[in-house]
């Protein structure tokens, strides 16, 4: 998986034990009779997940103590760290359902009883991508500090196949690899509207984990854009809420608070977020000190150094690399869907 831990049951994902169309017949479910988003088999422990409805779903699911089996064999887990930073584990999926579908995702292991299945999920309508922007996108410089010496992975870009697929608020989104302790600068002239580091639980990927994250939210010269900084290092903010800020001023460190299969930087725009935090988010472009006037919008799977914007992956990387961009273009190509 690109992501460690982490299984995305997009439209050609192998691990899936299989996919068919909804019937209430075929289920055994009686006309009126509520269907449930997720159930387990009590007798051969299958996690299925089911959509009635007429919309697309995004399905995103840990399951906890006890490992899973799919098509291909175990399934890897993310080992993360709960608010007390006790290590936890879990096997966490982000299945991707069309409408009127159900999907087989995994057999639970090592069940005694069906009252022991331990399942934290959301599960969300999907919407449709936000309609083209009016606007260019927003120009900004780059977010990590070049100090770190490494070019920084972007792991997800625009309609990211692991999370910002989902909804509109996080379509536009980037996320930029980064170790743990890397600086984090104001990519904009603004300032703080608010910030949140006192969060320690991440480190992995739990389902629980996105609703435990660290931000900065900057406000931007217009008086109305903010920039969020997520997933920041607990502790490590240097500004507080009412600070202006100038472009490339430190901010806080970039961290692996929240779900973060890999620490990273989630960066993410909205025209009027301060007043609705969940409005469509803004395509994003980045503007490097060597790379001359124009603009660059990220890719996922490609490599940013903080100065001469795209260069290429170190050696080691390669494979990830390619395995990300297959994983964006099977998204782009309708993975949203289903």
């Amino acid at each position: 998986s690109a992501w460690p831990g982490v299984h995305v049951g997009d439209a050609g994902a192998a691990w899936l034990l299989g996919r068919r169309a909804f019937s209430r017949r075929a289920l055994g479910l009686q006309k009126g009779e509520a269907v449930p988003d997720l159930s387990v088999e009590p007798n051969i422990h299958v996690l299925t997940a089911l959509n009635p409805t007429c919309e697309g779903r995004a399905v995103f699911v840990s399951v906890r103590r006890h490992a899973c089996r799919g098509a291909g064999g175990v399934l890897a887990r993310s080992r993360w760290r709960n608010e007390q930073g006790r290590p936890q584990f879990s096997t966490t999926m982000v299945i991707h359902l069309s409408p009127k579908e159900v999907v087989d995702a995994c057999v639970i292991l090592g069940l005694a009883s069906i009252h022991d299945v331990d399942v934290v999920s959301d599960i969300v309508p999907l919407q449709p991508p936000p309609l083209p922007a009016p606007r260019d996108p927003l120009v900004l410089s780059f977010p990590l500090s070049a100090g770190a010496g490494l070019p920084f992975r972007c792991s997800q870009a625009a309609g990211g196949a692991l999370t910002h697929f989902a909804h509109p608020s996080t379509w536009h989104a980037c996320d930029f690899d980064a170790p743990v302790g890397t600086p984090v600068l104001a990519a904009s002239d603004g300032t703080i509207a608010e910030v949140r580091d006192g969060c320690a639980a991440g480190g992995g990927a739990d389902t629980s984990l996105f609703f435990a994250f660290n931000s900065v939210v900057q406000l931007l010269p217009d008086g109305t854009t903010t920039l969020e900084y997520v997933h920041i290092r607990a502790g490590s903010a240097v500004v507080r809420a009412g600070d202006p800020v100038r472009r490339g001023q430190r901010l806080c460190e970039s961290g692996d608070a929240g779900f973060c299969p890999t620490p990273h930087l989630h960066l993410e725009a909205h025209a009027h977020g301060l007043a609705d935090p969940a409005a469509p988010s803004l395509p994003l472009a980045f503007a490097f000190e060597a790379g001359g006037e124009a603009a660059v919008e990220a890719r996922a799977g490609a490599y940013y150094d903080a100065t001469r914007g795209e260069v290429p992956p170190p050696p080691a990387a390669a494979p990830v690399a390619a395995l990300l961009a297959a994983s964006v273009a099977e998204s782009e190509g309708g993975g949203r869907q289903g």
